[in-house]
C-alpha cells in the first residue's frame, strides 16, 4: 500500500473539531501513516497517536513547507452537504464527504490525559474535594483570541438556555444534593450563577475535568462532545439544531417540543421555545441519566429512528 502525507483542513468550533476526530483512525488507515490537521483548535488533536502534527491555522498559513510538503490537501464543509437535508449526523456526513464507512461505534477522542495534573491543581486551588458536576448553559463564542473585555455575543442565540431558567436548575439540583459542587464551564464574560463555581480553565482542562464528574448539563455545545470522548453521562437541552444530527445516545436529550424520540414534523428551527424545556423536567433527566433504553445501549448516534 502506498503511504501518502494527507493533510486535513478541519474548520469550525471545539465541537465540530471534536467531532471530527472520530474519523482520524479510518483517516490514518487509508493515507496508510498518521495525517496532518489545519484548524484553529490543535488542542482537538494534540497527541492523538494518528495524528503526525497538528498547525494552528490562526498562525500558520498553508504555505507552510511542512504543510506543503503534504501529498493531498483535503477539504470539506458538512453544513453545505447532504446534511443538510437533516437526516445525518455531523459525523456521518464527514464520512460521506471524506470516503470512510460510517460505523455508529465510531466515537469522538481527545486526548487530554497531559492535563490531568493540571486538573487536579484547579480543583485543590478552589477547594473542590468532593463531588463535582459541569454545566453549560450558554456558548457560541469563539475562544481563539477570547479577550475577557469582549462583550458576550452569541452565533446563536436560540441555543441558549435561559438564564432565569437555569438558576431554577441549580436550585433544584442543590435542594436534592446539597454537597456536589456546580462548576460553570461557560467563558468568564458569560451569565454566571448563585452557588456554582465558575471555572475558569482552558476548555481542554475542562475534557479532562469531565472524566471524574458525577455527570453534566448543558446546552447544544463543547461539553456534548466531550461527553462522547469522555463517556460521561448527562443531559443536553437543544434549540434549533437536532439532537439526532449532534447529539449521542450516551446522554439524555431534551426538547420543548418532544421528549426520548425524536419528531422532525414538530421541529421548527425558528420556534423560540426549542429550548424552554422546564427545569424540573432537565433536574429529573441528570437524575435518572443512567438509565438507558435498549436503542440508547447500541449506538453511540442518536440516529433517526
Amino acid at each position: 500500500m502506498k503511504k501518502e502525507l494527507n493533510t486535513y483542513i478541519v474548520e469550525g468550533g471545539i465541537g465540530k473539531c471534536t467531532a471530527f476526530t472520530a474519523l482520524v483512525p479510518k483517516l490514518k488507515e487509508q493515507a496508510g501513516q498518521p495525517i496532518q490537521i489545519h484548524t484553529p483548535y490543535v488542542d482537538c488533536f494534540a497527541y492523538n497517536p494518528d495524528v503526525k502534527m497538528a498547525f494552528d491555522s490562526s498562525s500558520i498559513p498553508l504555505g507552510d513547507p511542512r504543510l506543503q510538503a503534504s501529498d493531498n490537501f483535503f477539504y470539506c464543509e458538512p453544513y453545505k452537504s447532504n446534511f443538510q437535508f437533516g437526516k445525518q449526523h455531523i459525523i456521518e456526513s464527514y464520512c460521506e464527504l471524506f470516503g470512510v464507512p460510517f460505523d455508529s461505534k465510531m466515537r469522538p477522542q481527545l486526548y487530554t490525559e497531559h492535563l490531568e495534573p493540571r486538573a487536579l491543581h484547579w480543583l485543590e486551588q478552589a477547594k473542590i474535594t468532593g463531588d463535582y458536576m459541569l454545566i453549560q448553559f450558554t456558548g457560541g463564542q469563539s475562544p481563539v483570541g477570547w479577550n475577557i473585555n469582549h462583550q458576550y455575543t452569541n452565533i446563536n442565540p436560540g441555543r441558549i438556555y435561559p438564564t432565569f431558567l437555569a438558576q431554577q436548575v441549580v436550585n433544584l439540583l442543590k435542594e436534592k444534593h446539597p454537597d456536589l459542587t456546580i462548576l460553570d464551564c461557560s467563558l468568564p464574560n458569560e451569565p454566571s450563577y448563585l452557588n456554582t463555581v465558575k471555572c475558569t480553565e482552558h476548555w481542554a482542562v475542562v475534557h479532562e475535568l469531565l472524566k471524574k464528574a458525577k455527570g453534566f448539563i448543558a446546552v447544544d455545545s463543547c461539553l456534548n462532545h466531550f461527553s462522547a470522548s469522555t463517556q460521561t453521562r448527562g443531559v443536553v437541552i437543544w434549540g434549533p439544531t437536532r439532537w439526532t444530527q449532534f447529539g449521542y445516545s450516551h446522554n439524555k436529550n431534551l426538547h420543548f417540543h418532544m421528549k426520548e424520540k425524536w419528531d422532525d414534523s414538530k421541529f421548527i428551527d425558528s420556534d423560540p421555545r426549542n429550548v424552554m424545556v422546564d427545569p424540573e423536567q432537565v433536574v429529573q433527566a441528570y437524575l435518572n441519566r443512567e438509565k438507558l433504553s435498549k436503542n440508547q445501549t447500541k449506538e453511540v448516534y442518536c440516529l433517526n429512528t
